[in-house]
């Protein structure tokens, strides 16, 4: 990066100045650090410095010091260092029968050194293999409504383990408890007037499911001791409860090319939700019951787990299917965000509730289980209910009597007798770690490794979408260098595509600006002269930090564009991180493109 002093004097009389710069933290000079300027009176003079930055991740400060006509002045900077990468995470999980000895080799990358972080977990439940699950829901980077509430649901019943590895501390929250008043927070905050919720702030759309979502984890939040307004869950539940007048019907897709014509899978939630409030809405589930061809496979669980909760034990053995087979949705994006991982969990959920020793619970917990670990991409949705569901049956079914010795490089650190044991594995040594058992049952390990890569490495792909970005001047023209001028405005247009005819909703476009540019303005009506823009889409949500930009969009057009406006700032080279788009409700649909390399001159 070109560093410019501007150095004015405002003599009557030339003078002869020095200036000297000096770094500290993950920058250096390059060239000299220092030059003389001779100024001639009531005139400027620039002197120019070279820095460059050092692949990690730190604060670093810039002085620059000049002297002259018999005077010192200072001035310092402060300057984020960080690679134009993100945060990637490796983790591992499995379990040792009691009696085995097993090595544990903690995969890492080519990860900057200081940005760093890997531990390990060993415990008798098997809970502990979906603490990735929570780990990755607590850490989700986006604040709708159903992933705010999808983060803070498992917490009422797992607070002590999302605790233990430290979730909390990395987001800089004081606890579970903290995640769980903050949901509460942002539901009042987004209901609306007839007592339905938004996705987010200020929409002013209502979204039926996540409105039942939120009166379902507001309903057990109460049962858990926290402050629930009673007027909020109460409007909320009348909402609920009007919507189930309308009796209408939805397109559902399933079996990978079958469709049909079925009630909403709001409405059955929506019958076992007012059940659990004590509200038995009794001919609505009653219509249903006679109707059960309009009620998708998950549908017909939860309805029965409906009667179930209303004391109807004879309808609901009536209503219960013989097994979660024959039917695999094909997972949504919006709406209902139905897929066959949420569908089976959600369903195993409210039988554990309401019929723990059913003999269905041990094969819904297996296939639930082997598709959390088959799935490379899992939704809020997938992981939340998983974890509800699974962590229920892990905690009744854990009776082992295993214990086990942590060695690291041969050596004993830590035993396990009982509990759990977490260690922070870079203070500990590093890979070599073995874990020995004894005694019955089985012991479960977790292991996460995560760290920015040094050399900015992605895998540029596109799957289902496809997402690009180009550089435009403020009068439409395309610019097609990688070198901008000082304080030029440059328009960014990112087109994002989808390869086949359905709509793919909640989708996040992001893209990481190079150091030398800044935004100027994200939304381009607003600049003078860009009437030459005439397919702007506009996002549903937008979110600008320092060094990157967020929309938050649905895919419904073939294709769609967005564009803002940044400044070139500070002369220099700079590398320049991807733009991004992933689907939230399924990690199947990416696209990463478009990373490089920019120049900023004077």
């Amino acid at each position: 990066m070109n560093v410019p002093v501007t150095l004015t004097n405002t003599n009557d009389k030339a003078a002869n100045v020095t200036a000297t710069i000096g770094v500290e933290g993950p920058m250096k000079v390059v060239g000299s650090n220092n030059q003389s300027v001779s100024l001639a009176a009531k005139s400027e003079g620039r002197a120019t410095f070279k820095i460059v930055a050092d692949p990690t991740i730190n604060v670093g400060k810039v002085t620059v010091t000049v002297s002259g006509l018999g005077e010192k002045f200072t001035d310092a900077t402060e300057i984020s260092v960080r690679p134009p990468s993100t945060l990637q995470k490796s983790t591992g999980s499995g379990s040792i029968a009691g009696g085995i000895s097993q090595k544990i080799n903690i995969g890492l990358s080519d990860f900057i050194p200081g940005s760093t972080n890997y531990s390990l977990v060993v415990s008798r439940s098997p809970a502990l293999e979906l603490g990735e699950q929570l780990k990755y829901l607590v850490q989700y980077p986006y604040g709708c409504t159903e992933q705010t509430v999808s983060a803070a649901f498992p917490q009422i019943y797992y607070s002590d383990l999302s605790d233990l590895m430290m979730l909390n501390k990395e987001q800089n929250k004081t606890n579970a408890n903290t995640n769980i008043m903050e949901a509460i927070r942002k539901i009042k905050m987004r209901q609306l007037y007839n007592g339905a919720v938004t996705l987010w702030d200020g929409e002013g759309k209502e979204d039926w499911w996540t409105t039942i979502y939120s009166a379902h984890f507001l309903l057990e939040a109460r049962k858990a001791g926290f402050d629930v307004d009673n007027s909020l869950l109460e409007t909320m539940l009348n909402y609920i409860n009007n919507k189930l007048k309308n009796k209408e019907t939805i397109t559902y897709y399933y079996n990978r090319d079958q469709n049909k014509k079925i009630a909403p899978k709001e409405v059955a939630y929506g019958l076992y939700v007012l059940a659990l409030a004590g509200r038995t809405n009794v001919p609505a589930m009653n219509y249903y019951k006679a109707n059960t061809l309009m009620l998708a496979l998950d549908s017909r669980y939860l309805l029965a787990a409906a009667y179930a909760t209303a004391g109807d034990r004879k309808s609901f053995t009536a209503m219960l299917p013989a097994s979660f087979s024959g039917e695999e949705s094909v997972a949504q994006t919006g709406g209902s965000y139905y897929s066959d991982v949420r569908d089976e969990a959600i369903a195993l959920n409210a039988l554990i509730d309401v019929d723990p020793g059913n003999g269905q619970i041990g094969i819904m917990v297996k296939h639930v289980a082997d598709k959390l670990k088959a799935r490379r991409y899992l939704s809020t949705q997938e992981r939340a209910f998983a974890f509800l569901a699974l962590g229920k049956h892990a905690k009744s079914a854990n009776n082992s009597t295993a214990t086990a010795e942590i060695k690291v490089n041969g050596k004993v650190i830590a035993k396990v007798d009982g509990g759990q044991w977490t260690g922070d594995m870079k203070a500990l040594g590093g890979n070599n770690v073995e874990i020995a058992t004894k005694g019955n049952g089985r012991l479960y390990y977790f292991w996460q490794a995560e760290g920015i890569s040094a050399s900015g490495a992605y895998k540029e792909e596109d799957s289902y979408l496809k997402v690009r970005k180009r550089f435009f001047d403020r009068n439409g023209k395309p610019i097609t260098t990688n070198t901008f001028k000082q304080n030029d405005l440059i328009i960014i247009g990112v087109t994002l595509e989808r390869s086949f005819n359905t709509p793919i909703e909640n989708v996040v476009i992001t893209d990481l600006l190079p150091a030398g540019f800044e935004i100027e303005n994200p939304r381009t009506k607003e600049i003078p002269g860009m009437d030459w823009i005439k397919d702007a889409s506009t996002p549903t949500a937008l979110d600008v930090r320092d060094d990157r930009i967020h929309f938050f969009v649905d895919a419904n057009s073939n294709k769609q564009t967005y564009y803002y406006a940044v400044r070139a700032v500070s002369p220099g080279n700079y590398k320049m991180g991807p733009v991004s788009a992933d689907a939230m409700y399924n990690g199947e649909y990416h696209s990463y493109n478009g990373a490089g390399a920019v120049r900023v001159i004077q």
